[in-house]
């Protein structure tokens, strides 16, 4: 092969590449690649520019989702201690391996945020707010390091926010919800000086980012006032928060209420009493084998643990049913724990049927309702002290949009 000849194959390659798998269709070298896991796919973009070009390719990304959604989760570990800005990660289809182990991740900001939270995560991407200043929020694919910082917004010295992120499956767009609340200043003056009711958070705002635009848009009021102890959660395309307990409708409750991401509207979810004072229940939601479900944390009258009610039907009430009940259990303490309730928090339901919970403070445990049994769940580099969430680990860069 002459020097012409052996230049014109190489621009023809650099034309058409062939991702390295030169004997190989293209359609068969994204079928074997979008088998592997997350962690062995990143290392790929290491290799050559080929591979790099691999794992940007919208094909890949979007068929290597609709594989890991059928598998466990991973699960992300944010460290409490010392300081809450280290990630952790484990990827719990392996988990029956005693090999395995919880790897940090690199946050490329971590400089800039002191400190964080995590907001959501959906489809292989974060939400992180800083733990202060609910102005300054990244989202990020925790895997491949891709971020994107999100413009600051106004914020004011008193006020309450409350977040959320996701998807919308017919726009295709991600979204970030700060509901803001703002005080009404005169009410909290007179609760200062004169001790005569705690402060109204009176006027609201409702902001949403889309990560296809630059910039914040205000969509209004809204006339809840959500708990911002209870995490939103993403579900059909809507986000939903728990209300704090209130006057609603001439009735004192607490509402679950949903945010559709399509519309940019808020509309109530059809709840029942499930035999429990409001005011008092400590109770927070989750999503369980693709349902809306509410979990409440039964009094030791009640002895202890956890009932787990699953809209079956989403949006009707009257398929509300008592799926789970979880007895009481004592999980592991520590110099920290030892003195505090053991509240626990419904992370997904597995597909071996478990239930996998975080206990507070630092304890991971699957719980088997077929035969009752608790299984505190110890991998080696796990953090003493942590908050969980179940991910995703794909390949979603937030520069590329998602096939229609």
């Amino acid at each position: 092969m002459d020097r012409q000849t052996k230049k014109q194959k190489c621009q023809s390659e650099q034309a058409h590449p062939r991702y390295g798998f030169n004997c190989l269709p293209q359609e068969i070298v994204l079928d074997i690649v979008s088998r592997l896991p997350i962690t062995s796919l990143v290392q790929f973009k290491f290799a050559c520019k080929s591979f790099y070009n691999l794992l940007h390719d919208s094909e890949l990304v979007n068929l290597h989702l609709s594989r890991v959604v059928k598998n466990d989760p991973s699960i992300i570990f944010h460290a409490d201690y010392p300081l809450r800005n280290q990630l952790y990660f484990l990827e719990f289809s392996d988990h029956g391996r005693e090999e395995e182990v919880v790897r940090k991740i690199s946050t490329p900001f971590a400089n800039s945020v002191p400190e964080f939270k995590v907001v959501g995560s959906c489809h292989g991407l974060l939400c992180i707010c800083h733990s202060l200043f609910s102005n300054e929020l990244y989202v990020c694919n925790p895997f491949t390091r891709n971020y994107k910082e999100l413009p600051k917004s106004v914020e004011f010295e008193v006020q309450k926010v409350v977040l959320g992120f996701g998807f919308h499956p017919i726009t295709k767009e991600y979204k970030v919800i700060k509901i803001i609340n703002y005080v009404n200043m005169y009410n909290l003056v007179s609760w200062r000086y004169r001790r005569y009711r705690p402060p109204y958070f009176g006027k609201s705002d409702v902001q949403v980012f889309s990560l296809g635009s630059n910039r914040w848009r205000s969509v209004g009021e809204v006339v809840y006032r959500f708990d911002p102890s209870s995490q939103g959660v993403m579900l059909n395309g809507k986000m939903h928060w728990l209300t704090q307990f209130g006057k609603y409708n001439g009735r004192r409750d607490r509402l679950i209420v949903s945010f559709d991401l399509a519309e940019e509207v808020f509309a109530e979810v059809p709840k029942i009493d499930y035999g429990v004072n409001p005011r008092i229940k400590k109770f927070h939601l989750a999503v369980v084998g693709d349902c809306l479900a509410v979990a409440l944390t039964l009094p030791h009258q009640r002895g202890g643990g956890i009932e787990i009610w699953v809209m079956k039907e989403y949006n009707v009430k009257e398929s509300w049913v008592k799926e789970y009940i979880i007895g009481a259990y004592t999980p592991t303490p520590n110099s920290v724990t030892q003195h505090l309730q053991p509240l626990a928090k419904v992370l997904c339901l597995l597909k071996n049927g478990e239930i996998l919970l975080e206990y507070k403070g630092g304890n991971l445990v699957s719980y088997d309702p077929k035969n009752g049994i608790f299984r505190s769940l110890k991998f080696q580099g796990i953090p003493n002290l942590f908050q969980t969430c179940a991910h995703t680990g794909c390949l979603n860069w937030i520069d590329i949009p998602p096939a229609n």
